[in-house]
């Protein structure tokens, strides 16, 4: 699978940009992202045009990034605004600058063609922005294995009972009569099970015990090119705790990805101790994710001729490739 450009990514997190530029790759290319004094994020090809120096280590200069080598100052649109050693700026004196949105906590940005970046393209997660939602566990991994490895890992949840048995999984033998329900609407595929009458899972009884058995909810759903919200709900008859995970992968290159996890919940929504043990929980979870992805990568860099093996499961996992088969054939032609 190649990597699709004409797309939102996120590139870091807000509070990652601070009053210095941060190097970062998406899709294969360098950037410098910077926040300037007015408080805008702006990303620029991480490449001054004198002698290609990174602009990542270079200085934020009010609203410009100003490279450290010999002092060119760049303003967010690549342009060059400063020349110290001369008054006159060539026309070849600019940076290609990248469109960026900052939302949900998160700097994204658009590596393809910039005629096409739509705002209204972002993914929606609108309970990242609701009041009576905490989101404050935001994690970010990089990976050495292809983006893709890790879409499908979320999208087919069948491997928590046992990649995760320890600690968010669900009795293995419950899968002998897989209750999984698969649903591809446009560009969008669902993957769903529901445990009627199940024991929690360890990690959820620490998080809001119930007090008897719960129906279980496991949701994922993978948007292209690499957008998975999985939602994890435990239900009687008296209540009802919603806890999502959404997960935003960026390709870094071809062997590479960056992984961004926002954890919000509905539950005990003013408690930074909970907060706290979620991000630690959660972590080693996503880490496990991130060693059994970076696994596979090293054998199918070993075995590039041996075809993986589709199961029943993966169903939504063929479902998403076809998808991304197809976006990529539509991209190749707009080339």
């Amino acid at each position: 699978m190649t990597m699709l450009k004409n797309h939102w990514y996120v590139a870091c997190t807000g509070s990652e940009l601070t009053a210095r530029p941060l190097g970062r790759t998406v899709c294969n290319d360098p950037i410098a992202l910077f926040r300037t004094q007015s408080g805008r994020a702006h990303a620029l090809l991480d490449l001054c045009p004198h002698r290609k120096a990174p602009l990542s280590m270079g200085l934020v200069d009010g609203e410009t990034l100003r490279c450290v080598y010999h002092g060119m100052a760049f303003a967010g649109d690549g342009q060059c605004t400063h020349i110290p050693s001369q008054d006159i700026i060539p026309p070849r004196a600019c940076v290609r600058c990248f469109p960026v949105q900052e939302r949900y906590g998160l700097v994204w940005i658009w590596p393809g063609d910039p005629a096409l970046a739509d705002a209204s393209l972002l993914p929606e997660r609108p309970w990242l922005e609701q009041t009576d939602w905490n989101r404050d566990v935001v994690q970010h991994f990089p990976v050495k294995a292809h983006y893709a490895l890790m879409g499908d890992n979320l999208l087919d949840l069948s491997h928590v009972a046992f990649l995760h048995a320890s600690s968010i999984g669900f009795n293995p033998n419950l899968l002998e009569h897989d209750p999984l329900q698969t649903l591809v609407d446009g560009h969008a595929v669902t993957n769903e099970r529901v445990f009627v009458n199940t024991s929690q899972a360890p990690a959820h009884r620490a998080w809001h015990e119930f007090p008897g058995p719960v129906t279980r909810v496991q949701r994922s759903t993978w948007t292209p090119p690499a957008n998975v919200t999985v939602l994890v709900r435990n239900e009687d008859g008296a209540q009802q705790v919603d806890m999502r995970a959404d997960h935003f992968i960026t390709p870094e290159t071809e062997g590479s990805h960056h992984y961004f996890i926002v954890v919000s919940r509905n539950f005990r929504t003013q408690d930074p101790a909970l907060s706290a043990q979620l991000d630690r929980d959660t972590r080693a979870v996503h880490q496990e994710d991130v060693e059994i992805a970076e696994a596979q990568q090293r054998m199918n860099e070993r075995f590039p001729d041996v075809r993986s093996m589709a199961l029943k499961a993966d169903k939504a996992v063929t479902a998403s490739h076809r998808i991304l088969a197809l976006l990529e054939q539509q991209e190749a032609g707009q080339a």
